[in-house]
């Protein structure tokens, strides 16, 4: 669906479902996001809910496999922020995996999207206001904080950018990027 420098970005489907599994009930991945899955059906039972809006919305999140490994390495796309209705990027990685650009990496893809093919003026991104490494990735992506907010039954941090802001940044954006559907 989407294929950036160092990443293929597909539709999560049930095949994924072990590896989800796996980063929704670690404690690392998840310190900031939601209490840990316990059980492997609450995995599947996300995969679907997030993958449910492809068709009607064109939203949704996609698997991150890195291109040089094959692995799946985290998730990331685009939801509709139940609070305010505004469209949101989301992303997850293996511990292993941070530090090395890679949620920005996917998340730009995801932004390059919204504006582009889902003619979005604005994206916002919500975070626990003490995940310091998700506020960095709001931040290389050209995002600015705007206020602590009540989103997800929890105090979030919620930083946002306009289409105008995210190409005016960096011109070359829309190159590093493919989109296949």
């Amino acid at each position: 669906m989407f294929e950036t420098e160092r990443l293929f970005l597909r539709p999560l489907n049930e095949f994924d479902t072990d590896a989800v599994f796996a980063m929704r009930s670690s404690a690392d991945v998840m310190r900031f996001i939601r209490p840990l899955q316990t059980k492997k059906s609450e995995s599947a039972g996300w995969i679907n809910l997030v993958s449910s809006r492809w068709k009607s919305d064109k939203i949704g999140f996609c698997a991150v496999i890195e291109k040089s490994s094959g692995k799946f390495i985290g998730w990331c796309g685009l939801w509709l922020l139940a609070e305010t209705k505004e469209t949101e990027v989301g992303y997850a990685l293996f511990k292993d995996f941070w530090g090395k650009g890679y949620a920005t990496e996917a998340s730009e893809a995801f932004l390059i999207y919204g504006f582009e093919t889902l003619d979005l003026e604005k994206i916002v991104a919500v975070a626990n206001p003490d995940n310091e490494n998700s506020r960095r990735v709001m931040e290389r992506l050209g995002m600015n904080f705007d206020y602590i907010g009540k989103f997800y039954e929890r105090d979030l941090v919620h930083y946002s950018i306009t289409k105008e802001e995210f190409f005016n940044a960096k011109p070359q954006r829309r190159e590093a990027t493919k989109i296949f559907f």
